[in-house]
């Protein structure tokens, strides 16, 4: 039979029943561990053919090559920052992710975010829990005709941009590998920070999107504008984000990713009166998490079954693939 290993961040996604199910029908077995570091789960992971990895460990170069019979690594997720791909690749390992399962929840919470801060629904929630009642002026925004600059154009991008535009906002969009995108006005980065009322990012953490948002592309936006996150944490410099909310260079800020995760509790950010905090769930819902199961186990018992599955994310190592040695 084949192993596929999954390695837990806090053991939320247990039973896994209905895995074990599926994976029995290509013949194949899940084992379970749990572990931060590599050294954590390197025991139980030499005899996998599969990894499905949620949050850690990082497997880096090194670490793969510990796996001798390992041929596929799955993340549960979108975002697979967290795998050496170019190493995986060299080694001949396949990685995969789940690409769509949670396009629809990710772009709604942003929208949401949004939201909360353009109608000002926190500080007037707020208030009222103290028993107040309209203490203070707010300045709640319309947001037909305003115009929200969507950065990174992918499944979720594309999404956010629709759901804004059936609200009558005029949408504008930057993403330098995807072509031109109907119903969305194609701008360089400096020039929609520079028009858009609303910034939303959705690209993924790569070496040329960490800390894209900075002091000096902060700069670049209006004093009224308001920045949402829903992508990765460190696409944004969190410090340089505080200072330009504390100093009014924006308005606002929504987020739900950060650098630091799990949040620090005396983090600068949680104490910022212009911000609206969520903690990293984005992505979840009962249907998501069902669509994400179903994902990541069609990935991996086509891989079995056939040696390839439509998710990989490098399609180049197919010349080179590692075959599992437990495939049937």
């Amino acid at each position: 039979m084949s192993n596929v290993l999954q390695i837990e961040y806090v053991g939320d996604l247990a039973p896994y029943d209905y895995e074990s199910a599926e994976l029995a029908k290509a013949g194949a077995q899940l084992a379970v561990a749990r572990g931060k570091t590599a050294a954590d789960i390197l025991d139980a992971a030499t005899q996998a053919d599969v990894i499905w990895l949620e949050w850690t460990p990082h497997l880096t170069g090194d670490v793969l090559a510990q796996l001798p019979r390992l041929g596929l690594v799955l993340r549960w997720g979108v975002g697979y920052e967290q795998i050496d791909v170019a190493a995986a690749t060299e080694l001949g390992i396949a990685v995969g992710n789940a690409p769509t399962y949670c396009t629809i929840d990710v772009a709604e919470h942003a929208l949401a975010l949004l939201l909360s801060v353009s109608r000002q629904v926190v500080v007037r929630h707020e208030q009222l829990r103290q028993g107040l009642w309209r203490s203070g002026p707010t300045a709640p925004r319309r947001l037909a005709a305003s115009t929200v600059g969507v950065v990174g154009l992918g499944r979720i991008g594309r999404r956010m941009a629709s759901l804004c535009a059936a609200t009558g906002a005029r949408v504008i969009g930057y993403d330098p590998f995807v072509g031109q995108v109907p119903g969305i006005e194609d701008v360089s980065l400096d020039e929609l920070l520079g028009r858009a009322d609303y910034v939303t990012l959705h690209v993924p953490l790569t070496a040329q999107t960490r800390h894209l948002i900075r002091a000096e592309t902060l700069a670049l936006m209006k004093r009224d504008a308001v920045l949402v996150n829903t992508s990765r944490g460190a696409t944004v410099h969190q410090d340089d984000l505080v200072d330009a909310l504390r100093e009014g260079r924006i308005a606002a800020a929504a987020l739900d990713v950060f650098e630091d995760e799990p949040l620090p509790a005396g983090h600068p950010v949680r104490g910022l009166p212009n911000v609206v905090l969520t903690p990293h769930e984005a992505a979840l819902s009962p249907a998501g998490m069902a669509d994400l199961r179903r994902e990541i186990c069609r990935a991996t018992t086509d891989f079995l079954r056939t040696g390839w599955a439509d998710s990989l994310v490098n399609p180049q190592v197919r010349d080179r693939l590692r075959v599992p040695t437990g495939r049937s």
